[in-house]
């Protein structure tokens, strides 16, 4: 048999393609009802917003004021708050030649001294050696001998201090080369006799 000759099919398809193979230029999309109605709304809605806000802006804003403005009952007092200002100038002083003026500087209630103990050594040369330790730190330094239950003792005072200020420098700086210190109290030698 003999072949037939067929022709190429051509391809039906969308009218873009049709269009695309003409080179034709499409159509511009039209506009359907739909996106005309939702164009309308929008724009309707944009406008009231814009009157409310508007409207919204220019209320009077008396009624929020009213309220901050009137505190709740309080009772506001018009006189002085302080009565001394009646009182000061209706005093009278009296003085007397006869009263003694006060004794401005208060009288010590402890008179005791007060020492800082060092160390305490059996023999003297321990002792001297503790006492030029102490010289190089700055601190004067004295050496006491005394007989206990248990022979004799050499003990390193610093002291007695003038004042509370210069015993806790002494401490401190005894504290950092690493020597215990203990605190004494000692009653105050009456004049001429010695310890």
């Amino acid at each position: 048999m003999a072949k037939s000759a067929t022709k190429p099919r051509q391809k039906t398809g969308s009218p873009r393609g049709a269009a695309s193979r003409s080179g034709a230029a499409s159509a511009p999309p039209t506009l359907s009802a739909a996106h005309l109605q939702g164009f309308a709304a929008g724009c309707v809605a944009g406008v009231l917003a814009s009157l409310g806000a508007a409207h919204w802006s220019q209320q009077p804003e008396e009624p929020a004021r009213a309220i901050a403005a009137s505190p709740p009952n309080l009772q506001i007092e018009t006189g002085p708050r302080f009565d001394f200002y009646e009182v000061l100038p209706n005093q009278e002083l009296d003085l007397n030649p006869e009263i003694e003026p006060a004794d401005l500087q208060s009288p010590r209630r402890d008179n005791a001294q007060y020492l800082l103990q060092v160390g305490s050594f059996r023999k003297e040369s321990d002792a001297d050696r503790r006492r030029g330790e102490l010289a190089l730190l700055g601190l004067d330094a004295s050496i006491e001998a005394g007989e206990g239950d248990n022979g004799r003792w050499f003990r390193v005072y610093l002291g007695p201090f003038a004042s509370r200020s210069e015993m806790a420098r002494a401490r401190t700086l005894t504290a950092e080369a690493d020597m215990d210190t203990l605190l004494l109290k000692r009653e105050p030698q009456p004049a001429g006799e010695v310890r």
